[in-house]
């Protein structure tokens, strides 16, 4: 398996003289498309629908689960990341963390793995179109390898069902509390209007 994902690695990576445009491209997707995540959480809480922000409680708890899950493995798994050992070539910097697993495509499958299973199917197959090209950069621009995508994906799942259950139990109390916060923080702000 060490041999297989090494070579599909470098299959995968830019190499020494990449396409410029390509290389642009996949610079702009490892480092701003993850921003696309919490941009979505935001707009599904302005909506002011409690459905809504249910799922956004689920998503920021599921994020945070998958998170955590996956600081735990890299302790467990350390793997330096393809640049630590040499390999390929690395379009952007990093710090020298564990490579294994892939946290940008583990934010793309647990956002796509709480929408398939709350039935948001549009929503779920753009979160996975979005988080493909995402886990192609991160080999691309050689800060990952392909199997640590596969441990994001991996992790992605229990992260989704575990936030989905506590959310079915606990969210609604949760969601009161935090628009209820929400109400006395925006009116306690000074209002701006015509004199």
């Amino acid at each position: 398996m060490s041999t297989l994902d090494t070579d599909l690695f470098l299959a995968l990576n830019a190499g020494a003289n990449p396409n410029p445009y390509i290389a642009l491209f996949a610079i702009a997707v490892t480092r701003f498309a993850i921003l696309l995540v919490p941009c979505y959480i935001v707009v599904l809480w302005i909506q002011d629908s409690r459905r809504r922000r249910l799922l956004a409680f689920a998503l920021v708890l599921a994020l945070v689960i998958a998170i955590v899950l996956s600081f735990l493995t890299g302790l467990v798994i350390f793997r330096p990341r393809p640049f630590m050992a040499g390999l390929g070539n690395s379009l952007v910097e990093h710090r020298p963390s564990a490579s294994f697993p892939s946290n940008h495509t583990l934010v793309f499958a647990v956002c796509a793995t709480v929408l398939a299973l709350v039935r948001q199917y549009g929503t779920a197959c753009l979160a996975t179109v979005i988080g493909l090209v995402v886990a192609w950069s991160r080999v691309y621009v050689g800060v990952h390898y392909p199997s640590d995508l596969l441990g994001g994906i991996i992790l992605a799942v229990p992260a989704a069902m575990i936030s989905l259950a506590v959310t079915a139990r606990y969210g609604t109390a949760v969601i009161t509390i935090a628009e209820s916060l929400q109400y006395r923080l925006t009116s306690s702000l000074p209002k701006f209007g015509r004199r």
